[in-house]
């Protein structure tokens, strides 16, 4: 059954079931969510590639079609093998939400959706900029590429349309209960025509905006055929078995053009901000990238989004120099396995190591992996060797090392892979709130000129992640970034006094960053 309705009202998945994420941590579900009923948002229907509300008006601004498959009854609350039993491998067993864009070529207005409680009907508004700030987001649900097998896969779209749901009634902090900007309103939200409702996805952004030989500037040829063969393929035999051959990875038949899609989506707000269009941004796509090697898929990535923008940036918009910053709680093995060797890409990593026995269960994600050949210095990673690491440990990473490199090698440009499955409540088994991530998206404002564009990677805890994205847009947003970082730290030096910053820390925190500080010292002035 198919049906249309606007993401601003209250509909919710069903109940899902526990899933397990790669196999090394305890996954903690997200909220409840019971199968309402969506007969109170069927106001709205879609005509063509617009939304008309009951009344016959059009409402130009926000394009949403959703396709939802209601399985048998006794399928919503049985096991995810019961829900396959039931439903045909055609089926679609993932909420199916296409969203256009609510964009305007004016960024000094936006154009949204406003609802007026005294009428109890939605109008189109218009709103007025509170700040010359300038902050694109792009949004990229990826609908087809989900698992066939598993409905309530953690990694699956509805990870993005919540956040986009959300952002749309986020309410600014201090703000009135009437005539608020939503923290969407205040920002450029980019067309993605991929996302067109009723467009056929052969015609997708990954097309319009990269070339194949963008792609190959990252993964390897043989790669790459081999991702063109599986987009080609309709059996789910021969798709299973494939997947099989990667850690952690499931495929549909369009995958692969879902995958280049979100890395095409990144680079179209990476060239905006490059050119000065926009300030900064924030791309909330899937899949995630940065485990996708040059030649392998895992961890859920197939194409390295972030990679395939920092090549991109310094191939086609003459950038020099790229920082990309990595606080996803898994080692990014893709990244920087792309960048090894590379001294015009700085790749920082603060993540959860373990010795190399958390994922991806590799040795190279420690302190002694600086680089090779003329890329020595230019890779460095901070990883955990015990879990609940929070805010000071965060905090103390970025002002002892992070920022202190990073303005001695002076980007041009800087990626974040914003994964937040170390916040508190997600996987990660760490205890980094929302409100840090913030605070660490403004200290990197201060570097490049503040030209900064954060990529999703992880954080599967829906009520979490929203959150965390709110809080890095709202640092993205503010135009008193500068004096904000003062502000910050300044309350931070009162709270540990005469204290060394890292005797204020976990004490195996304090190791980590000190081993990795004494394997870069000979590379950075300032670590000497």
């Amino acid at each position: 059954m198919k049906r249309s309705i606007d993401l601003g009202c209250n509909f919710k998945p069903m109940k899902r079931a526990n899933s397990s994420l790669f196999s090394i941590a305890t996954l903690l579900e997200d909220e409840s969510h019971p199968a309402d009923s969506i007969e109170d948002c069927e106001a709205l229907n879609v005509k063509g590639n617009t939304i008309v509300s009951s009344d016959g008006s059009n409402l130009q601004d926000l394009k949403v079609e959703l396709e939802y498959d209601t399985p048998p009854e006794d399928a919503v609350s049985s096991s995810c093998s019961s829900v396959e039993s039931n439903l045909s491998p055609d089926s679609v067993l993932c909420d199916k939400i296409v969203l256009t864009s609510l964009s305007t070529s004016n960024k000094s207005e936006y154009c949204g959706i406003i609802e007026d409680k005294s009428e109890s009907s939605t109008k189109s508004a218009s709103f007025k900029l509170q700040t010359d700030h300038r902050t694109g987001l792009i949004f990229e649900s990826a609908a087809n590429h989900f698992d066939r097998y598993n409905r309530f896969h953690k990694e699956r779209p509805t990870r993005v349309t919540s956040v986009f749901d959300y952002l749309s009634n986020s309410k600014p902090e201090g703000e009135g209960d009437d005539n608020y900007q939503t923290i969407l309103q205040r920002c450029c939200v980019l067309e993605n025509q991929s996302s067109v409702a009723g467009e056929d996805i052969s015609a997708s952004s990954a097309e319009l905006w990269l070339d194949d030989e963008d792609f190959l500037r990252v993964h390897l040829p043989g790669y790459m055929q081999r991702l063109d063969k599986i987009s080609t393929c309709t059996c789910h035999n021969w798709l299973d078995t494939e997947a099989e051959q990667f850690k952690s990875i499931y495929l549909t038949s369009d995958s692969v053009r879902e995958a280049k899609t979100a890395a095409s989506s990144l680079c179209r707000l990476v060239s905006d901000v490059v050119s000065g269009s926009l300030d900064n941004g924030f791309a909330i796509i899937r899949p995630p990238g940065h485990h996708a090697e040059p030649g392998l898929a895992g961890g859920y990535c197939v194409i390295n989004n972030v990679a395939v923008a920092a090549t991109y940036a310094r191939e086609k918009l003459g950038v020099k120099k790229v920082l990309i910053v990595d606080w996803d709680v898994h080692h990014g093995n893709g990244t920087q396995r792309c960048f090894f060797d590379d001294p015009n890409v700085l790749y920082f990593s603060v993540h959860r190591y373990h010795g190399g026995n958390f994922f991806p269960f590799l040795q190279q994600g420690g302190p002694k992996s600086v680089g090779s050949g003329a890329g020595r210095g230019f890779n460095i990673n901070v990883g955990w060797n015990d879990k609940n690491m929070g805010d000071d440990e965060y905090l103390v990473v970025f002002e002892k090392l992070l920022v202190p490199v990073a303005l001695e090698f002076g980007p041009d440009l800087v990626l974040v892979s914003a994964g937040f499955d170390a916040a508190n409540g997600d996987m990660g088994e760490c205890d980094v709130s929302p409100e840090c991530f913030g605070r660490l998206t403004r200290r990197l404002k201060t570097l490049a000129k503040g030209k900064v564009v954060c990529a999703l990677e992880g954080g599967y805890v829906r009520s979490v992640l929203c959150k965390c994205i709110e809080s890095v847009i709202a640092a993205l947003l503010d135009s008193r970034s500068n004096e904000t970082c003062k502000e910050e730290l300044d309350a931070f030096y009162d709270k540990i006094g005469d204290q060394e910053m890292l005797e204020c820390i976990h004490p195996s925190a304090a190791k980590s960053i000190r081993d990795t500080m004494i394997s870069l010292s000979e590379f950075w002035k300032c670590l000497n």
